[in-house]
């Protein structure tokens, strides 16, 4: 104990490995936006609407053997390939995840098996696992959790992994059809990580809403897609303002006179139901934050005053007002500066591979840094930050500080290399793969599996089996 607290080892992420499903359906043609893709034209819309307006040009789409728990077994094996991870030093293997393929059994006992194929049967009896489930949120509860469990000087020299794995999936020709996506990243948690250390202050936000669920008897979710924005806004700023509140309050930032908090975090990533949502979430961080600064009295001048409700005869007509005084302060150049320093490179990710729900802020994370690694960016010793959010609705926010070695790891993620190595599907096999129709060729799946788990089958009473595919 020290001064009547208690003294916390360096807890953070050591690496990050993301699995991305090697088929995507093309939305649109990122050299050519305007030209009609296959899916702009059977659902008769605009493709570059997907591309400038949400954000997105390509969806990942499993496979037929491939189900959120094949995608958390394949990332984790890299993971512990790669650093040559022994069973016998990880203490838990934790899932996060809204893709659940069992109401009672977790899809993290299902990868424990998987993974045994590999490294023994009994090798991991005494590495424990759970399931977390909290819409996208989860990944930051679980990770919160790790983090409580080694800070609590439990670890006794041993690891963690926390996976996110999930699979978008909204009915065919509906409104959220064009936000799916799937994946799974892991993390390995550690004392003394070469990657990130996590600051011991995390904000949180939460409330009982309805933007967003998936009922049990259906296998796709269910949202309303603009209370859903205002949901992800509200909890992420309170969540926000949570985190700020304690790291003023522990000494970890001190914002002088004419500063905002934010100026002293630099890489930040977020959960990306769709890049343009993150990237509105950012700039109502910067605004929240901005507001009383000179900087904010100069884009005052530059845009004119905020929209005020009592101005408006409807809540309808000021929040038309609101989203036309946003993009405007999107377009300024002091948005820009920092969005583009700070948050974009993570969000090609999302661009490429679409909504993974609960990996979807990790996963970018994995990009933003591995891009920055790539350019020779200076990032050691800098502080960054996480924003999550979790329909339902509960955000969490975090900070952490980038190591001496987390170069060296993040060139070693092969993150762009993924998103490269893929193949396109065609309306058709989408659409069969979507509603899990067999194809009328007779074929068992589209991509030959490559050195990776796979779902081999699931029995009258619904027990899943799996095995390794040389």
């Amino acid at each position: 104990m020290s001064g009547g607290s208690l003294v916390r080892s360096a807890v953070g992420i050591d690496d990050i490995s993301v699995y991305i499903p090697r088929l995507y359906l093309e939305l649109a043609d990122e050299s050519r936006p305007e030209k009609p893709t296959e899916f702009s034209l059977s659902r008769k819309s605009d493709p570059s609407k997907y591309l400038h307006g949400i954000g997105i040009a390509k969806m990942s789409i499993p496979d037929t053997y491939q189900d959120s728990a094949v995608l958390a077994a394949n990332a984790i094996l890299e993971l512990m390939d790669r650093n040559n991870v022994h069973p016998a030093s990880l203490a838990r293997i934790d899932i996060a995840t809204e893709t659940g393929v069992d109401e009672s059994k977790p899809v993290a006992a299902y990868v424990h098996g998987m993974l045994e194929q590999r490294y023994g049967k009994g090798s991991l009896k005494r590495t424990s696992g759970v399931e977390y489930k909290f819409a996208c949120v989860s990944t930051a509860d679980a990770l919160e959790s790790s983090l409580d469990w080694a800070w609590a000087g439990r670890s006794n020299g041993r690891n963690s992994i926390i996976c996110a794995t999930d699979i978008a999936r909204y009915p065919l020709s509906s409104p959220g059809e064009p936000t799916q996506g799937a994946g799974a990243v892991a993390l390995l948690v550690k004392e003394d990580p070469r990657l990130l250390t996590i600051d011991p202050v995390i904000g949180t936000h939460m409330e009982d809403e309805d933007d967003f669920w998936r009922p049990l008897f259906s296998t796709t979710a269910v949202v309303h897609g603009k209370h859903s924005e205002r949901c992800y806004l509200r909890a992420m700023e309170g969540a926000v303002d949570d985190w700020a509140e304690q790291a003023v309050a522990s000494g970890i930032i001190k914002a002088g006179p004419s500063e905002s908090l934010v100026d002293h975090v630099g890489p930040m990533s977020f959960h990306v139901p769709y890049p343009k949502m993150a990237e509105k979430g950012f700039a109502y961080l910067l605004r929240h934050f901005w507001r009383g600064l000179p900087r904010w009295k100069n884009i005052l001048g530059e845009i004119g005053d905020e929209p005020r409700m009592d101005s408006y005869k409807t809540r309808e007509e000021f929040e038309k007002a609101e989203a036309d005084y946003m993009k405007r302060f999107m377009e300024t150049h002091q948005f820009q500066t920092e969005y583009l320093d700070k948050v974009a490179d993570g969000l090609v990710h999302a661009r490429e591979s679409g909504n993974s729900y609960s990996a979807s802020e990790k996963s970018c994370l994995s990009m933003l840094l591995e891009t920055k690694a790539t350019r020779g960016t200076d990032l050691a010793g800098k502080r960054g930050g996480s924003g999550n959010y979790g329909s339902g609705c509960k955000a969490k926010a975090s900070s952490w500080t980038v190591q001496e070695e987390w170069a060296t790891i993040a060139k070693k993620f092969g993150h762009a290399e993924k998103l490269r190595h893929r193949r396109s599907l065609s309306l058709a096999e989408y659409e069969i793969l979507h509603e899990g129709k067999p194809f009328p060729d007779g074929r068992k799946f589209v991509a030959e599996p490559e050195n990776e788990f796979v779902l081999v089958d699931v029995t009258s009473q619904g027990y899943r089996h799996y095995k390794f595919a040389d």
